[in-house]
């Protein structure tokens, strides 16, 4: 993306020829485009996500219109993400010691 003009160090942002990225993060970045095509059609009004950074930083990126509704999304795709991968069935238990 950092080009040489005229001694200069340019970023070009909207690059013409497609980087070449390992298939992982294709992966990432296809999800990303997808949520993105999703809000543009006005499919998706509210969001709240969590990533974790290369460095192990966690940030929540939400959209939502007050904190109770962040909080309901969020655990509603705890709840989800724990029943989808059903980790119980991988010899993980959830019960309290």
């Amino acid at each position: 993306m950092d080009k040489e003009y005229k001694g200069m160090k340019v970023v070009d942002f909207k690059p013409n020829e497609k980087q070449e990225v390992s298939e992982e993060i294709q992966s990432r970045l296809d999800i990303v485009d997808a949520f993105r095509k999703r809000v543009a059609d006005g499919e998706i009004t509210e969001f709240v996500t969590t990533s974790l950074s290369a460095d192990g930083n966690a940030v929540i990126w939400s959209n939502v219109p007050d904190i109770a509704a962040g909080v309901g999304l969020f655990e509603i795709g705890k709840h989800i993400l724990m029943t989808q991968y059903a980790p119980e069935h991988d010899g993980f238990d959830f019960t309290p010691e």
